[in-house]
């Protein structure tokens, strides 16, 4: 099966020869401006295309929709139209990711070679923008207007260029923290690096008193005026709010950050920077603040809170964070009626949407139903439906492929339209709502993101490398995990080959007598110094007809007690030798961390020559990854929420 665009979680993944176009007041450019900013993951060719229309699968889009012959796209050209539809494209990464590329309707304008920060990695998001202004386009690394790579300017711009498109030339590539913002003012001047021009192109026009030398290196005039900047930033003296603020900053404590989120918030927006930094702090140090300044976190206002809730570094159990914001609505004591209220229902149910419920255990659930404010709120009663339906919808979902389905398709940072080539930005309501589907990004941890069947991105890959510091070996060969299988090690059991990269043509687990029952099972130990967060798995077929169909796949830290992460039911997604499937973790099973990981099967397979084998060729895991200091954050979230690490 062809692969398809498709969303993970807060990550657009785009493959080979395709192109989403990003639609929606959000995303538009407004009067042929605006600058385009975005984190990128990918080994090359990460595409970004301006034009006047959407709907084109690639930057190679025929004029008029129709595959024109090379006689009439010849004879287009001579007559000095474009065989294609007038577009820009900018290439990051081109050339095995050593070239930023600048293309006019798919001829090649201006390539820079080796631009400084415009590489792209395979293993971690890297930031960039994009600012177009009426035929000036500039591109970036890091924040909008910071870090310019390479500037390209058309002396013949097209007109009305309104959409962006993101595409990918031979492999996968991952887009997230897609923002469309006004124009860069004034837009980025300092000029480009070195820069190859395709043939019959004029020169570029430097600076004013350059010479002829610097043309091939840095320009003079560039040069001094950089040495210009330096020397005045450098005589700069700072102002007593900077010094006051970098004061502030520097004794930030989980007893005292409240009082200084509390000046910041009236003074704003003159110290927003100490504000946002306030907010960080207070969300990364959440627990310690509830516990050693309970009053000056209830003295906080509601919007101050809000973002505190909403911050990515928030690091708190979400139990402990709706008890947090009961005692803040009651002033510290507990909200039963309206007279113990200390905050008005309207401010409290600001709050609440930005709780995520569905990240609770079953037993949370249940704690928060009998909590007296359950009666009290409608919301509140909303939020847990919510988080009830979706325990249902992840059980209907157990045998389908598609990881758009109802709980993963809530679990995105846009929405992906029908047609699979359009995403739009969500709305502030369906974004708060999207966030209470996914796990808040655990400090320390690697990032194992899933983009296609088959690719580098999982936990035994990354292991099998350390990291992408040294070149593949087998985990298991190298020590560095365990693989394990209800029946002996022999020539068709082989645990090895389970994490390999290799195609193995039968490999299975056969039963054992488990509590007088047939089991089948494999087991993946990451070992003492790593732990998961899993919330992806792929599995591959062998080369036998005995397909999996009913099974679990589920996780440990003490391999005794085992917790359900995802049940398949006449799962018929595997139906061919050798093919990869995999499958969304999502929900309140994706937000605890494991060591020990086991597929088990819990039906025979009915249609199968040996109905209890448990076939598999290839095993990968995606998620969050703890190891040392990480390994040390997780153990002790899981104490902060009332359980031992080997108890589930």
């Amino acid at each position: 099966m062809k692969p398809a665009i498709h969303t993970n979680c807060d990550v657009v993944i785009v493959p080979p020869m395709e192109a989403v176009w990003l639609t929606g007041p959000a995303f538009t450019l407004h009067d042929g401006r605006g600058c385009l900013s975005f984190e990128v993951k990918g080994d090359n060719d990460a595409t970004v295309l301006l034009k006047q229309q959407t709907g084109s699968r690639r930057w190679q889009h025929l004029a008029g929709g129709g595959a024109a012959p090379n006689g009439a796209a010849a004879a287009a050209a001579g007559r000095g139209a474009s065989p294609v539809e007038q577009n820009y494209t900018v290439i990051l990464g081109s050339h095995r990711n050593s070239c930023l590329k600048f293309e006019k309707d798919g001829e090649l304008c201006c390539m820079v070679a080796h631009p400084p920060g415009a590489g792209l990695s395979g293993s971690t998001f890297t930031r960039y923008w994009i600012n177009y202004d009426n035929g000036c386009i500039s591109v970036g690394r890091g924040p909008p207007g910071e870090g310019l790579c390479a500037r390209w300017t058309d002396p013949e711009p097209i007109a009305n260029i309104r959409f962006a498109g993101l595409s990918a030339w031979d492999k996968h590539v991952g887009y997230r923290n897609l923002r469309m913002h006004p124009a860069l003012q004034p837009p980025p001047s300092s000029p480009p690096p070195r820069q190859q021009l395709a043939q019959g192109d004029p020169a570029p026009a430097w600076p004013e008193g350059a010479s002829q030398q610097a043309q091939h290196g840095r320009p003079q005039a560039f040069s001094f005026g950089l040495h210009k900047q330096r020397q005045e930033a450098a005589s700069t003296v700072p102002s007593l709010v900077d010094m006051c603020q970098a004061a502030l900053l520097c004794g930030l404590s989980a007893g005292g950050v409240c009082e200084v989120l509390l000046v910041a918030d009236c003074l704003s927006p003159v110290v927003d920077g100490l504000r946002s930094r306030a907010v960080e702090y207070v969300a990364q140090h959440f627990q310690s603040v509830v516990s050693r300044d309970l009053p000056g976190l209830c003295s906080l206002g509601t919007g101050c809170l809000v973002d505190i809730l909403c911050c990515e570094s928030l690091d708190c159990p979400e139990k402990a964070v709706f008890d947090a914001v009961m005692k803040w609505a009651g002033y510290g004591r507990e909200v039963v009626d309206d007279a113990s209220a200390c905050h008005p229902m309207q401010d409290l149910e600001q709050l609440l949407p930005c709780i995520r419920f569905p990240l609770m255990n079953d037993g949370e659930l249940e704690m928060v139903r009998r909590h007296a404010m359950w009666g009290r709120s409608g919301l509140l009663r909303e939020l847990l439906q919510e988080a009830l339906d979706a325990r249902s919808e992840e059980e209907a979902e157990g045998g389908q492929v598609s990881p758009r389905g109802g709980v993963a398709a809530r679990r995105g940072a846009v929405s992906l339209l029908q047609d699979a080539r359009h995403v739009r930005a969500l709305t502030h309501s369906e974004r708060l709502a999207s966030s209470r589907f996914q796990m808040r990004r655990a400090p320390g941890c690697t990032e194992l993101i899933y983009m296609y069947d088959g690719d580098k991105n999982g936990v035994c890959w990354h292991l099998g490398t350390c990291g992408g510091s040294q070149p593949w070996v087998n985990p298991v060969l190298a020590g560095r995990l365990q693989v394990r299988a209800s029946s002996p090690a022999c020539r068709s059991t082989d645990p090895r080959a389970v994490v390999g990269n290799n195609f193995a043509r039968c490999n299975f687990a056969g039963p054992r007598m488990e509590n007088g029952q047939p089991a089948s099972w494999w087991v993946l130990d990451l070992g003492p110094e790593h732990q998961l967060i899993c919330n992806c798995y792929t599995l591959r077929h062998d080369g036998s007809a005995d397909f999996l169909r009913s099974w679990v796949l589920q996780g440990s830290n003490d391999n005794a007690s085992w917790a359900d992460l995802r049940r398949h039911l006449g799962d018929r997604t595997l139906c061919k030798a050798g093919q990869y499937a995999s499958w969304p973790v999502a929900s309140h099973a994706a937000a605890v961390p494991y060591r020990y990981f086991r597929l088990l099967q819990v039906a025979p397979n009915p249609e199968a020559a040996n109905p209890h084998h448990v076939c598999l060729s290839y095993w990968e895991l995606y998620g969050e990854l703890a190891g040392g200091s990480g390994k040390s954050y997780l153990y002790q979230r899981k104490q902060q929420e009332g359980q031992q690490p080997g108890q589930q």
